[in-house]
């Protein structure tokens, strides 16, 4: 397989490489003298974390400067190198790009299954392809499209493989610790509930996305960040509705699904009437008796640090009410977003944070549109190594032949599986709010 290495260890080698050379000279000319402390401030500058390229621009403006010429024009801003930004055009060009760290065998037979009828560029040639950071990129996009992507919105495993991974469920609510006198023998107390709960790691494609030879060879936007943005909102919207909403049968076991099959009994909706005095119903409006319910359904080891899951649209609804003395139910907080360094909103209710999830349910007859709950008991798994680009030049048994009309196609895998750790319905980490038919 073929991908990027780290561009900025190879710097250090031919570096340090040079700097052998003229250290094991006897005498050096004032040429090399020159030479040997610009390597030495160049290495310095590398394990520091400057970039090859910066240093290159940094040479070439210290070249121009030296010889009176006015600086070069900027390039385009982008937060991709530009060496990696090269070598994104040399891979869907067709050009051979260094090799480097990979995905396993197993990962590619695991992502790739079922695909053997289409025909891709050959592994050798350039066929899979890790941009240098492309996990990093790819993970901020999906914490921006989906907040069930945050860190602090589930229990987030990675793995280096997709292979069966087993998590313990516990629980323990009922047994307590007992005062005992000097030499006093200790009872056994078993635990309630203890069992374990199978993760895998299913497989979500992107699809294709097809780009032109003259696009590839002649863009002059930042093509990798725009390519990489693009696969990562695609598995947002696919990965994150199946985090919420998948069924658990050859897919991922959704927050819903799990709390739903737990036996955990909902909470059904009233309606907002006794907030704002209208005609709303419990079909179409959630109010402050339901959260009441939902926020106390569960277990007060379980509360402190819960959140509620739900739509931008039923987050949009709930702030719109006002408690008895006329304070609004939603707080609204702007801070710094650490992803991203920008500013945003955060949404607390009830002095919890909400969590906005797009695939969640809106407000709607027989809908399930609010869960209120622990993250920790909620486990979101990813498997690092899966998600990777391929090139493809025809597929579908030559029935879309790519290349035929100057096109390449892209490709991205992401393996993931989710489960909620419910031991006891009884004493569940988590409640719903269902709105009645």
């Amino acid at each position: 397989m073929i991908t990027v290495s780290n561009a900025a260890f190879e710097e250090m080698t031919k570096t340090i490489e040079e700097l052998e050379v003229l250290t094991g000279k006897a005498n050096l000319n004032a040429q090399e003298t020159r030479r040997h402390s610009f390597l030495l401030a160049k290495l310095s500058a590398l394990k520091a974390g400057a970039s090859p390229s910066q240093l290159r621009e940094h040479e070439r403006e210290t070249l121009l400067k030296q010889a009176g010429l006015s600086r070069m024009p900027e390039q385009p801003r982008t937060r991709m190198a530009e060496d990696i930004q090269q070598e994104y055009r040399d891979f869907l060009s067709g050009k051979s790009v260094r090799t480097g760290r990979v995905p396993s065998d197993q990962e590619v037979r695991a992502n790739e299954a079922g695909t053997q009828a289409l025909s891709y560029t050959e592994k050798t040639v350039g066929g899979a392809f890790v941009p240098t950071g492309f996990w990093d990129r790819f993970s901020a996009v999906l914490k921006q499209a989906d907040d069930v992507f945050q860190p602090w919105a589930s229990n987030y495993l990675e793995t280096e493989t997709g292979s069966t991974c087993p998590l313990p469920i516990v629980d323990d609510t009922s047994n307590s610790s007992s005062l005992v006198s000097e030499t006093t023998q200790s009872t056994e107390a078993d635990v309630a509930n203890f069992a374990q709960q199978q993760l895998n790691a299913w497989t979500f494609r992107s699809g294709y996305v097809a780009l032109s030879l003259e696009l590839i060879q002649d863009s002059a936007f930042p093509l990798g960040p725009v390519i990489d943005s693009l696969m990562a909102q695609r598995h947002a919207r696919g990965v994150g509705a199946k985090l919420i909403g998948g069924t658990g049968i050859d897919q991922p076991t959704g927050l819903l699904t799990a709390v739903a099959a737990s036996g955990v009994s909902p909470v059904i909706a009233n309606g907002s009437s006794s907030n704002d005095g209208s005609a709303n119903t419990g079909s179409n409006s959630i109010g402050t008796q339901d959260l009441n319910k939902a926020f106390f359904g569960i277990n007060a080891m379980y509360r402190r640090g819960a959140i509620w899951y739900m739509s931008d649209s039923t987050l949009s609804s709930i702030a719109g009410l006002l408690d008895k003395v006329g304070h609004p139910l939603v707080n609204i907080v702007t801070g710094v977003d650490f992803v991203t360094d920008a500013v945003k909103d955060f949404y607390f209710l009830m002095g919890h944070r909400v969590a906005i999830c797009p695939s969640m349910p809106s407000l709607g007859s027989a809908t399930s549109p609010i869960v209120f709950g622990n993250p920790q008991y909620f486990v979101f798994r990813s498997v690092p190594s899966s998600a990777y680009l391929r090139m493809f030049k025809e597929a579908g048994n030559g029935t879309i032949e790519f290349i035929l009309k100057g096109l390449v196609a892209v490709e991205s895998f992401f393996r993931a599986d989710s489960n909620a750790l419910i031991a006891n319905s009884q004493q569940s980490p988590f409640s719903w709010i269902q709105c009645h038919s």
